[in-house]
């Protein structure tokens, strides 16, 4: 059985940002700082348009009381990702494993990923399938969970 979530994401990436800052640097590499500025530049655009997105359609922002949604997004951003916001948070925890020029930190990213689909991302979709039924599954047939 899927259980409602209960710990916030941004609660998941604060936790996996300090996991990445405290883990040895085994394997160090040097890359532009270009490159961090650009990946947190993107990220930041997607999640502007997924947050606006939200604000247009009066859905829901609160990821723990998925009750209180009547709307599922299904545009703008969300033709292409059915989690931007949350693939926004992991393209920032790139930007910080590239920040801490550490290839050992991308443990982080992945440690996120696993607990944002399996604390969040299933409860979302199997509410949202209880909600919204058919459209929402036709929705998620078109439309990949990240990208």
């Amino acid at each position: 059985m899927i259980q409602k979530p209960i710990v916030p994401p941004p609660v998941i990436f604060i936790g996996c940002a300090l996991i990445m800052a405290y883990l040895p640097n085994l394997y160090p590499f040097k890359i532009n700082a270009l490159a961090v500025y650009l990946i947190v530049s993107v990220s930041s655009v997607i999640a502007f348009f997924s947050l606006w997105q939200f604000y247009k359609s009066k859905a829901n922002i609160n990821p723990i009381h998925l009750e209180k949604s009547d709307v599922f997004v299904a545009n703008g951003i969300y033709r292409f990702s059915r989690n931007p916001m949350y693939l926004s948070l992991t393209g920032l925890l790139v930007a910080w494993a590239v920040y801490l020029q550490s290839a050992v930190s991308f443990i982080g990213i992945f440690l996120f990923i696993y607990f944002i689909t399996q604390w969040q991302i299933k409860p979302e979709e199997y509410w949202l399938e209880k909600k919204f039924g058919e459209s929402y599954l036709a929705y998620k047939k078109k439309v990949r969970r990240w990208i």
